[in-house]
């Protein structure tokens, strides 16, 4: 049952709307008299709410259910293909875009390589361009657009929503939502990449149902998403889960926040090629060595190699591991997860490590908050901040935090 609330008549007729709404979603397909029962509300509230939502053309009757005696009731449901978001995951190589409908089902995604040098101006004309082509394309009308969820790379101002850093994209104090201009009064929200994917993850991937959990994407930088007691976990001020610059080797390579050793700096997928690159030309052995220019050497190559059994390609990808054990193992000791889920580009070369990486865990977290945490590779995928970002207009939708 929901919990009654007081106010004003249309706050009250919106927050039961909002109600129903989420169980309809929660639940895929209910009838009027359950939601009386999961909602408390009288059968006519219910129905007065149903009806007034069905005009609007969120939900629909779909089916009936089973009898208890009498007539088999309707059945409501989320009413496909009739609302929709959009989600944006800006990296530094591509940027995805991502449509979803109300039920969440993708209906379109594409990745598109990101205008090189990062200029921001130029960024953000191409964010406009590439998701008009995106909705004019799938033909959905711009007044069917809940809103659009953009994910970035950077530090997020829990209060404001300004991009504080992105030091890979060299943006700093940036107000996307103000800067994206050709969207009209369709809502932009904007997200920290690693929490849009902890978003899609508890939205609809492993984390379902799940209170206490962090999600941490590896890609050319490493971040975190973190629920804490069935909600994101933001910290004072947004920047909670910069797990890329927790120092895991004092006498590391210089990071460009300042400091040295940084998890970044040792367990990107850009630190994995560079460090690649720099013992083949110290001489290691490795089927890579017939590459001439080692520019062209990348993540890619290098898992290609590891799975024909390249030694130096392997034990490459299992040092980077390595610490990024120790750093889960921090995570592990302070936050006590019940999951961490770890995505982006990580899941590429995921069946190289992930038992390694679970061992670190095993032998350098205190035994108990150990023994309570699965570890695992994203099943979502490389698209999961983009869809988390598309899921965050549902969220807002739902009334859901």
């Amino acid at each position: 049952m929901i919990r009654q609330k007081t106010g004003n008549n249309s706050f009250l007729k919106e927050f039961n709307q909002t109600a129903i709404l989420n169980l309809i979603r929660t639940h895929k397909a209910l009838s009027k008299a359950d939601l009386a029962k999961l909602t408390g509300l009288s059968p006519t509230a219910v129905g007065l709410i149903a009806s007034s939502l069905m005009e609007k053309g969120y939900i629909h009757e779909t089916g009936t259910g089973e009898s208890k005696g009498g007539r088999r009731p309707v059945l409501l449901e989320l009413k496909p293909r009739s609302f929709y978001s959009v989600g944006i995951d800006v990296d530094i190589d591509y940027t995805g875009f991502m449509m979803i409908d109300i039920k969440g089902d993708i209906i379109a995604e594409k990745l598109v390589k990101t205008p090189e040098n990062y200029a921001y101006e130029r960024v953000m004309e191409f964010l406009e361009n590439e998701t008009a082509r995106l909705v004019d394309e799938y033909m959905v009308g711009w007044e069917k657009l809940l809103g659009i969820g953009v994910s970035v790379p950077g530090l997020i101002d829990s209060i404001t929503k300004e991009l504080v850093l992105a030091p890979n994209l060299k943006w700093k104090h940036k107000d996307l939502r103000a800067d994206l201009k050709r969207f009209g009064n369709v809502p932009v929200m904007i997200e920290n990449e690693a929490m849009a994917s902890a978003i899609c993850e508890n939205w609809l991937g492993a984390c379902q149902g799940i209170d206490n959990f962090v999600c941490i994407n590896v890609s050319s930088g490493i971040g975190a998403g973190i629920f804490a007691h069935g909600k994101p976990y933001r910290g004072a001020g947004g920047s909670a889960g910069e797990l890329g610059h927790i120092v895991v080797d004092e006498n590391g390579p210089k990071c460009g926040c300042g400091n040295y050793g940084c998890l970044e700096t040792l367990a990107s997928t850009v630190s994995i090629a560079e460090h690649f690159k720099r013992i083949i030309r110290q001489g290691a052995l490795s089927s890579l060595n017939s590459v001439e220019d080692l520019g062209q050497i990348d993540l890619n190559l290098i898992i290609k190699a590891a799975a024909n059994q390249d030694v130096e390609a392997k034990r490459v990808l299992l040092e980077s591991a390595r610490y990024l054990g120790i750093a889960i193992s921090n995570v592990v000791n302070t936050l006590n997860p019940s999951k961490v889920i770890l995505g982006k580009e990580f899941v590429r070369y995921s069946d190289f490590v992930l038992d390694y990486i679970r061992g670190v865990v095993a032998g350098k977290a205190l035994e108990y908050p150990a023994s309570k945490v699965e570890i695992e590779a994203s099943q979502i995928g490389e698209k999961a901040s983009a869809l988390g970002a598309a899921i965050i207009p549902l969220k807002a939708l739902f009334s859901i935090n």
